[in-house]
């Protein structure tokens, strides 16, 4: 199979090597910005990979929504399959890429989307056909995780512990998408709709970690409590609630003790229970792992078009209830609205939803 790669940063070298001793899979042109092709392969010009008949699968490896959003368009309008790791492109509007699938052409793979290297997208695929998905909700972010978890263990302040993120090369030169939630946002986005057959909104509650201290940590602790920031969803029948928040935990639970840059996802399900999965969230190797399983699907003729979302889901943040922690004071509520009222005093906020007690 020939496969062009859109992308030559950390995701897109990984793809390119690992593939490099697998006669399956030919990589027959990298994407990349005139300056930097500087190989046979690489074009810069994205028309040359979609003219080419020879082409039957793309690999988006770009960051940020745009221009991979628009690329991804220009692929499925072709014919071509899309395998993607690009969840801020999917999540922009999900939909609209899906309008370009059909039964018998071409179709997306997105399981590097969400959680690097686990297989949380193919288990929620697989599970939802024997179960209904009740609940789903994760640690989704490395570096988020790893902040908390040195922050926790070693007794060190936000800042300090973020910039050592940067120098590990665990958080961007500018962190906001990670440590605001924006980055776990999009792919409880991609998650839910995959595991409720539908499409979710854009528009709910997202809350980051920017305003947990040591003293939060500490005052936690005491009480045998910690947080993590969690991507979290709920459904009942064709009702759904969704939203990005630092959740409380008990020391001794499994989510409380994921170390460093590692995720956790729990898939909540009728027949199965709950489903735990666990492993590297981010990397160049583990994410590009990922894809290349997706390209080795595509022979299969599986993926995702617009048949599967056939499920017409209504938003009601009224199903996400529990209690929280503004400031240092206890409240109850939805989710919605006491992240709107910790927004509002410009206030740490934590939560703990019902369904988790």
């Amino acid at each position: 199979m020939n496969v062009a790669v859109m992308g030559h940063g950390t995701v897109g070298r990984s793809v390119v090597r690992l593939l490099e001793n697998d006669p399956s899979i030919c990589v027959k042109y990298i994407l990349e910005i005139p300056e930097k092709c500087t190989e046979e392969k690489m074009v810069s010009d994205p028309e040359i990979i979609f003219a080419d008949a020879g082409i039957e699968t793309v690999v988006d490896a770009l960051p940020g929504v745009h221009p991979s959003f628009e690329l991804i368009q220009r692929a499925l309008s072709c014919g071509k399959n899309v395998v993607t790791s690009n969840k801020a492109a999917l999540a922009n509007d999900f939909r609209a890429l899906l309008d370009l699938t059909s039964e018998n052409g071409p179709k997306i793979w997105c399981e590097a989307t969400c959680g690097g290297t686990i297989p949380v997208i193919k288990e929620a695929a697989s599970l939802s056909g024997t179960n209904e998905i009740t609940h789903c909700y994760g640690i989704m972010n490395g570096t988020t995780n790893f902040i908390l978890d040195v922050m926790k263990k070693e007794g060190r302040e936000f800042t300090d512990v973020l910039l050592e993120a940067q120098r590990l090369g665990y958080a961007e030169a500018d962190p906001t998408a990670d440590i605001c939630g924006f980055d776990v946002k999009n792919k409880v986005i991609l998650l839910s709709s995959i595991c409720y057959h539908g499409m979710v909104t854009k528009d709910f509650p997202v809350f980051g970690i920017e305003k947990i201290s040591k003293e939060i940590l500490d005052s936690l602790a005491a009480e045998g409590k910690t947080v993590k920031l969690l991507g979290i969803s709920v459904r009942k029948e064709n009702r759904y609630a969704i939203g990005v928040v630092p959740v409380i935990f008990d020391v001794s639970s499994l989510e409380a003790n994921v170390p460093r840059n590692f995720n956790m996802f729990t898939l909540g399900c009728t027949n199965a229970g709950d489903v735990k999965l666990y492993g590297q969230g981010a990397g160049g190797d583990p994410t590009a792992d990922a894809v290349i399983r997706d390209l080795k699907d595509v022979q299969e003729g599986s993926g995702f078009g617009r048949s599967y979302f056939d499920c017409d889901l209504v938003y009601d943040p009224g199903l996400l209830k529990g209690e929280g922690i503004i400031d240092k004071e206890k409240v109850s509520g939805t989710l919605e609205e006491l992240s709107g009222l910790a927004c509002r005093k410009n206030a740490f906020f934590a939560f703990l939803p019902d369904f988790l007690k």
